[in-house]
């Protein structure tokens, strides 16, 4: 997976680009001058996801297929800890929980392991969670919340 950002992000935007591509073990790439075709090529087959900002802060993520194609998009005032650069992340795919359209379309997009909430207790030690709630997402690592996406609106292709 690919995750870059508009063509002149701000520093929170290009942090949020490398939390969510480490978070995914993806890669985040600086996008600069780059089109959509560019982008494409440097995701090579695999799922593009692009940051967007609001007044300078990052407010948006649109999901692209391989094709180029918006799949969906998230508005969402974000929140996130200033402790993460010191965090390890694993190579491990996220797991997925919660109801309702956003969940179903991570799970459609990503494919990703989707489990019940009340089973969230018996990951293992060190696995990674999307938490998907009906105001926000939270990205979490061995039980704790790195951070979080507070969500306004969400918009399926």
């Amino acid at each position: 997976m690919l995750v870059t950002s508009s063509r002149k992000p701000s520093a929170r935007t290009r942090t949020l680009c490398k939390l969510l591509s480490r978070f995914m073990a993806g890669r985040c790439i600086t996008r600069g001058k780059m089109g959509m075709q560019e982008l494409l090529e440097f995701a090579e087959g695999r799922p593009l996801i692009i940051i967007g900002e609001y007044h300078g802060n990052p407010g948006e993520l649109g999901f692209f297929d391989e094709t180029g194609k918006l799949f969906f998009s998230i508005r969402f005032t974000d929140w996130y800890s200033k402790d993460l650069d010191s965090h390890w992340f694993s190579n491990v795919e996220p797991v997925l929980t919660g109801q309702g359209e956003i969940a179903d379309a991570f799970e459609t997009f990503f494919h990703f392991q989707r489990i019940e909430n009340d089973k969230i207790d018996q990951l293992p030690q060190g696995s990674t969670l999307i938490a998907v709630w009906e105001n926000d997402i939270d990205f979490m690592d061995s039980g704790k919340t790195l951070f979080k996406l507070n969500l306004r609106g969400f918009k399926k292709y």
